[in-house]
């Protein structure tokens, strides 16, 4: 199985034009797709490549010179390589119908990031799957798929405002075996990827207010009494707690601790007035900032709080607190 991506060749004004009537027809006739998806005989079209149309004029002109200089040979050629390019038809119809579009997944991303959605292709049949290809606007990838066989592809969108962005509309095709014919499927799908604000280059320091909750210490090489334990070899003899040593007639370590600093509080309302975009870069640049250096940090914006707190859940529900923020 072999996948790659790359940047689709721009298409002529007339492949544009058609794509673009196949789309909206396709939309008026099916509409989204809700998945799990069987492609289906009615959801596949047939039509020859460019290699395809030469070939065909190929044979044309091979024809009629056959029939011109009267050579039998030539003629039988000729129709041979017809019937054996009309059969290509079937094998490439028979290579896409039946594939199950299982899912579409996408992890969210920050503006400017291309978006990458993972479309789950399921062969269900006991016969391989060969060059099947998807293709958006901004990308191309390309799959084998063996017999009861599962695999993914990824095309990618590129993202310019933060929020909800619905997937483009996009072609499961192939031209197998020789090219010469392209059975495709267009799939408007029902999928969409989560888009954070642009974290700012260059925020301003991390706000301490004060009003967080304090961290969780670290325990070792600290300045401050955290408690006792029994003494294990390797502990310094001047942690050993003589006092309580004594009392309990075994020996004792103090254990030190090193205090978290106090919870930071990142609140909208701190930053004034001024434009929204650059507010909910700053925030997001300092979410990432917080979660980097382990400072617990909790969220203020209109209609929306949430108490100080660290770790990857905490972190992607303030960024989509600011990502669907809606002044």
């Amino acid at each position: 199985m072999t996948q790659s991506t790359a940047i689709v060749d721009e298409k002529s004004g007339i492949e544009q034009r058609f794509d673009s009537w196949l789309l909206e027809r396709v939309r008026q006739r099916r509409g989204p797709e809700r998945l799990p998806l069987t492609l289906k005989y009615r959801h596949i079209y047939v039509l020859p490549t460019r290699f395809g149309v030469g070939f065909g004029v190929l044979l044309a002109l091979m024809v009629i010179g056959g029939l011109n200089f009267n050579n039998n040979m030539i003629l039988m050629l000729g129709f041979l390589l017809a019937a054996v390019a009309q059969l290509t038809t079937l094998l490439t119809y028979r290579n896409l119908v039946g594939i199950r579009i299982e899912a579409i997944i996408s992890k969210p991303v920050f503006v400017d990031e291309p978006a990458r959605y993972r479309v789950i292709l399921r062969n269900p049949e006991e016969r391989s799957r060969f060059a099947i290809r998807a293709l958006s606007p901004e990308a191309v990838d390309c799959i084998d798929l063996g017999p009861q066989h599962t695999g993914k592809l990824e095309l990618q969108q590129i993202t310019v405002r933060r929020g909800w962005m619905p997937m483009d509309p996009f072609r499961i095709e192939n031209s197998y075996p020789l090219g010469l014919f392209r059975a495709w499927s267009v799939i408007i799908p029902v999928a969409r990827c989560l888009v954070y604000p642009k974290p700012a280059l260059h925020p301003p320091p991390l706000p301490q207010t004060g009003r967080g909750d304090e961290g969780t210490a670290h325990q070792g090489e600290g300045e401050h009494f955290h408690g006792l334990r029994e003494f294990q070899p390797g502990d310094p003899l001047r942690r050993i707690a003589w006092r309580t040593s004594a009392r309990h007639q075994k020996l004792y370590s103090r254990v030190m601790e090193d205090p978290r600093e106090e919870a930071c509080e990142l609140n909208w309302y701190l930053l004034g007035s001024g434009d929204t975009e650059e507010k909910l870069s700053i925030l997001a640049a300092w979410i990432l900032r917080a979660e980097r250096n382990q400072i617990p940090y909790s969220l203020e914006m209109p209609g929306d709080a949430l108490p100080a707190d660290m770790g990857e859940e905490h972190r992607d529900t303030c960024l989509k607190i600011l990502a669907l923020y809606r002044s």
